[in-house]
């Protein structure tokens, strides 16, 4: 299901969403918010920081207590990135997952890797992926599923060029966030299209009229059909889309 407010105010948009998400289940544990923060630039490139503050309220009123924030921006210091886009003000803490201890994990249908590394900190947590509604240069949408390839350490998936996480682009990058996916994935998604983006995920035209929405789902691939469709894009064409799907559909048969 595809929850939806109009985004007049931002904060108070997102905060409905995920009190509806809230309704049908309590995440139990600590939750990790992961927004789009790919580099220091404002929205729509980067996620609304009032997006996050309302799901924040929504989870503190629920009873979560423990609420983290975490990104590995793909450019610039990813602390100093959240201190410029208004981050430090949300009275949560602030991850760098490029500064984490990390773990390797296997990957049962590979695609490109035979495991993927990744911070230690994410594995016991509810992971809320919360990007921007973007078209993609390479990938050709950027929602919530390809907003995970922020959570690669960059000590570990840099090099290929000046972009942190650059490795994903050296093979097929489709197959690795398709394995990205398959050992951590969100549990729920909440899409910051208060505005959307067309053409490109860091030069592109913001969308005029802006789309007005936040709208969030308990199924992310859900989530990112739907911002497909906002895009004008068919998500059937969005290949790492199919194969997540694949991988789901190949899960359950087993």
């Amino acid at each position: 299901m595809i929850y939806k407010k109009r985004a007049d105010h931002r904060a108070e948009a997102s905060y409905r969403v995920a009190a509806q998400l809230l309704e049908s289940a309590v995440p139990s544990g600590p939750v990790v918010l992961k927004p789009n923060i790919v580099e220091p630039s404002r929205p729509p490139v980067t996620t609304d920081v009032r997006v996050v503050e309302g799901i924040v309220r929504a989870l503190r009123e629920s009873g979560i207590k423990d609420i983290l924030v975490a990104e590995g921006s793909g450019t610039g210091d990813t602390l100093e990135n959240f201190d410029l886009l208004g981050y430090s003000d949300l009275g949560v803490k602030l991850l760098d997952l490029d500064q984490e201890e990390t773990v390797r994990l296997p990957v049962a249908h590979r695609h490109v890797w035979n495991e993927v590394i990744v911070p230690e900190v994410l594995l016991d947590k509810f992971i809320i992926s919360v990007p921007v509604l973007k078209e993609h240069s390479l990938c050709g949408v950027t929602i919530s599923l390809k907003n995970m390839v922020g959570i690669l350490p960059a000590p570990h998936y840099s090099g290929y060029w000046t972009y942190k996480k650059s490795q994903v682009h050296k093979y097929d990058t489709h197959g690795c966030i398709a394995d990205i996916i398959q050992v951590v994935s969100p549990g729920w998604a909440i899409v910051d299209a208060s505005q959307g983006m067309k053409d490109h995920h860091l030069s592109g035209s913001p969308i005029e009229p802006p789309l007005n929405l936040v709208y969030g789902s308990a199924d992310p691939l859900e989530a990112d059909r739907f911002g497909c469709e906002l895009l004008g894009r068919e998500h059937t064409d969005i290949l790492y889309l199919k194969l997540i799907e694949e991988d789901r559909r190949e899960g359950s048969q087993q």
